[in-house]
C-alpha cells in the first residue's frame, strides 16, 4: 500500500514512461469503458487517472469527463493534450465535489494500492447520482511461471527469518474482496468479467528491465556489491531456462467490475 505522498513522487517521475512501462493499461482502459457502457453526455469522474487511459477512453464515447491524480505532473499532462477533460491534482478520499455531481466513478487499477479502499468507495457513491454507477479494473496477480523469481526474491531481499507468505497471510486483493467491499460501501448489482492479457516477452534481459521500474530498481542496489552481482547472474539463469521452456510470458489477467448506488 502507498501513501498519497508516495504515489505522487513515484507517479511524477513515470509520466513519460507510465503507458510504456505498464502497457496493458490503454487496452484494459478501453475494456473499462466499454464494460461500463456510458451514454454520451454521461458525467464522468475518473480517479487515479494517471495518464489518462479510462479518461481518453470515455471522453470518445462522448462522455463529459473529469480526472483526478495524486500526481500534478499526470494531470498536467493530460490536460495539455486533451483541454476536453477537466484534470487536476485530487485526492480520491476527498474529492471535494458535491454530492451527486456524477453519473459515473471509474477507476482504473487503483483499488489494490490503496491503503483504505472502503473509504474511496464510500467517496464514490457520494459523489454519484442515485442510479449512478462505479466501474473498477483489479489487477489479477498470479505467480504463475514466475514462481523461480519469487523463490529468488525471497532468497537475496527477505528479511533474515522469514519465508514465503501462507495461504492464510494477506496477499493482493482478490476479485471476491472487492466485490464485498462495494457491498459494504452501499453499492448493488454488482457485474464482474474476466480479462486475461498474456504479454510475451523477447529474452531474459527484456525481462529484467521490465522488471526493474517494478521494484528492482531499488532492491538490487541496495545489496552488496558481490550479492548484486550473484543475483543478477542467476536471475539471467533462471530466466533463460523460462525462455528455452515456452518462451518468457507474463500472464496479465484483470476483472472488470460494475455496480450501482440505487
Amino acid at each position: 500500500m502507498v501513501t498519497t505522498a508516495q504515489a505522487k513522487a513515484k507517479y511524477d517521475q513515470l509520466v513519460d514512461r507510465y503507458e510504456d512501462i505498464f502497457f496493458y493499461v490503454a487496452d484494459v482502459g478501453k475494456d473499462l469503458v466499454a464494460f461500463a457502457n456510458p451514454a454520451p453526455g454521461v458525467r464522468v469522474l475518473d480517479v487515479g487517472a494517471g495518464r489518462g487511459a479510462v479518461a481518453r477512453a470515455a471522453l470518445a464515447k462522448g462522455c463529459a469527463v473529469t480526472a483526478i491524480d495524486a500526481s500534478p505532473l499526470m494531470m498536467r499532462r493530460l490536460a495539455e493534450e486533451h483541454p476536453e477533460i477537466a484534470a487536476s491534482e485530487g485526492d480520491l478520499y476527498r474529492t471535494g465535489f458535491a454530492d451527486g455531481s456524477f453519473d459515473l466513478v471509474t477507476a482504473g487499477f487503483v483499488m489494490q494500492v490503496l491503503d483504505d479502499p472502503l473509504a474511496a468507495l464510500t467517496e464514490f457513491r457520494r459523489v454519484l447520482v442515485r442510479g449512478g454507477q462505479v466501474a473498477l479494473s483489479l489487477e489479477r496477480q498470479s505467480v504463475g511461471r514466475l514462481a523461480w523469481f519469487q523463490d529468488l526474491s525471497l532468497e537475496f531481499f527477505a528479511p533474515e527469518g522469514s519465508s514465503a507468505p501462507s495461504s492464510e497471510q494477506a496477499g493482493p486483493m482478490t476479485h471476491d474482496q472487492l466485490d464485498a467491499l462495494l457491498v459494504e460501501a452501499g453499492f448493488e448489482d454488482l457485474v464482474r468479467e474476466s480479462v486475461e492479457m498474456p504479454t510475451p516477452l523477447a529474452d531474459p534481459s527484456a525481462l529484467w528491465e521490465w522488471l526493474m521500474p517494478r521494484g528492482l530498481a531499488e532492491m538490487v542496489p541496495a545489496l552488496p556489491p558481490e550479492r548484486r552481482a550473484e543475483f543478477h547472474r542467476r536471475f539471467l539463469e533462471d530466466a533463460r531456462r523460462m525462455h528455452e521452456d515456452g518462451g518468457i510470458v507474463l500472464e496479465f489477467a484483470a476483472t472488470l467490475h460494475r455496480a450501482y448506488y440505487r
